[in-house]
C-alpha cells in the first residue's frame, strides 16, 4: 500500500507523465509512450504512486466526465510541473528521451533568459 505523499514526487511523477495508460484489459504491466513495457523497477514505482500523484499526473481515476474541474485543472498541473521541472532538471533527465532533453534544455534556455531581463 503507497505511503500518503504531501506533495508529488518528481520521479515518480517523471514517469507518470511517460505513462501510456491505454494498455490492454486485464494487464498490470504499463508501458511508457513509446511502447516499451515498464522494467520491474518503473513498475514499482508506478504500484507505489499515490492517487493524488495518479491525479497530479493527470489521471482520471474517480470520475472520467469531470470536464470543467478537469480543464481547471490543467493549469494548476502545468504551475506543478514547471516548478519541478526547474528545480529537480537531474531527476526528470533519467527518463527523457534525447530529443525531449534537447528540448527540455531549449525551453529551459528560453525561461531563464527571459526571468533575467
Amino acid at each position: 500500500m503507497p505511503t500518503p505523499a504531501s506533495t508529488p514526487r518528481p520521479h515518480v511523477m517523471a514517469l507518470l507523465f511517460d505513462t501510456d495508460f491505454d494498455r490492454p484489459w486485464g494487464t498490470r504491466t504499463f508501458r511508457h509512450l513509446d511502447g516499451r513495457p515498464f522494467t520491474d523497477e518503473e513498475q514499482a514505482i508506478a504500484d507505489d504512486a499515490t492517487l493524488e500523484e495518479f491525479q497530479a499526473a493527470g489521471v482520471r481515476i474517480h470520475d472520467p466526465e469531470a470536464g470543467s474541474e478537469a480543464e481547471a485543472a490543467v493549469t494548476e498541473l502545468a504551475k506543478l510541473i514547471y516548478s519541478y521541472a526547474l528545480d529537480h532538471h537531474m531527476a526528470l533527465v533519467q527518463f527523457m528521451t534525447h530529443e525531449d532533453m534537447l528540448e527540455y534544455d531549449r525551453l529551459y534556455g528560453i525561461i531563464t533568459a527571459d526571468a533575467g531581463s
